[in-house]
């Protein structure tokens, strides 16, 4: 970030989140801007340009844009921040005072975003931070296979269920590591291109003849409709299920313990595994975004 006067002027919330959010206020400081953080009161943040209050006392009508986390907002307007002693609640009410030029910024959609009836800018539906993300959600979930398993990733059978920017990513990662990486997919283009990088392509309606024999099975796909019951019992008690996608998942905790299964939900990895690296990634973006209107 070299431009430290891009938001000279502009004022900014920062609503909860993880330590990505606490990189965004950072940078967008940098910059110039004027930040109010909600759900930070664990924090110092004592230099210039920081101002924490509740969301309720959010100058709503002078804001120039508003950061919710990569988790968006959920029901009754619920935020999460791992930097709060106290819940963060939004209003739905207060949200009428903005100005039309006011950008919102969130990681997913959600319900209660969508309610507010307007233009939301979703971050990791975006190519450019999507396909950077994919970097520290793949060493995070090496990092994840080598505390949660006895065995070496060389040699292992890894499923990854999903072929787009994120799957792709630990897919080829895996490989490189040695493992036996199968890619589970319906698309036909999907499939030409595990069998170019040497990754077995596994059609998902035939998917349940080969969970008995995996590791580890890595999900990206965000559906609960896409494996049945019938598929997730085939699952071996010694496989590792790592879920990534945000919701909605393709087995849930709930149903994985039911199972007996080995199972991590993980949709936030590179906010654990490298924040600094993660934050800067959406940082960037948002910045551009504002700069630019």
């Amino acid at each position: 970030m070299t431009n430290t006067s891009s938001l000279d002027g502009c004022n900014i919330a920062i609503v909860g989140g993880d330590a990505r959010q606490k990189e965004i206020a950072h940078h967008c400081q940098l910059c110039g801007a004027n930040l109010y953080v909600v759900g930070f009161d664990q924090l110092a943040l004592t230099e210039p340009g920081f101002t924490k209050m509740d969301s309720h006392e959010l100058p709503y009508e002078e804001l120039d844009a508003i950061v919710f986390p990569v988790s968006g907002v959920g029901e009754e307007g619920a935020v999460r921040s791992s930097f709060s002693s106290k819940p963060v609640t939004l209003d739905i009410e207060c949200f009428k005072r903005l100005k039309t030029s006011c950008l919102l910024f969130s990681g997913i959609p959600t319900v209660w975003l969508e309610q507010l009836k307007r233009p939301v800018v979703y971050l990791m539906d975006e190519d450019q931070i999507a396909i950077l993300n994919s970097i520290p959600t793949a060493e995070g979930v090496l990092w994840l296979l080598l505390q949660h398993t006895d065995h070496t990733i060389h040699g292992s059978t890894i499923l990854v269920t999903g072929f787009g920017r994120i799957g792709m990513t630990i897919a080829n990662r895996l490989k490189s590591l040695g493992a036996s990486v199968l890619g589970g997919t319906t698309s036909s283009s999907e499939k030409a291109r595990m069998s170019e990088m040497s990754i077995e392509p596994v059609d998902l309606d035939m998917i349940h003849s080969r969970m008995g024999t995996l590791d580890a099975w890595i999900n990206t796909i965000p559906s609960d409709t896409v494996f049945s019951e019938d598929v997730l019992n085939q699952v071996s008690h010694h496989c590792l299920v790592i879920e990534l996608a945000s919701g909605p998942k393709a087995i849930s905790s709930q149903t994985a313990e039911s199972l007996g299964l080995r199972y991590i939900d993980a949709p936030s990895l590179p906010g654990i595994i490298a924040p600094k690296t993660a934050g800067l990634i959406l940082a960037s973006s948002i910045i551009e975004r504002i700069s630019s209107k």
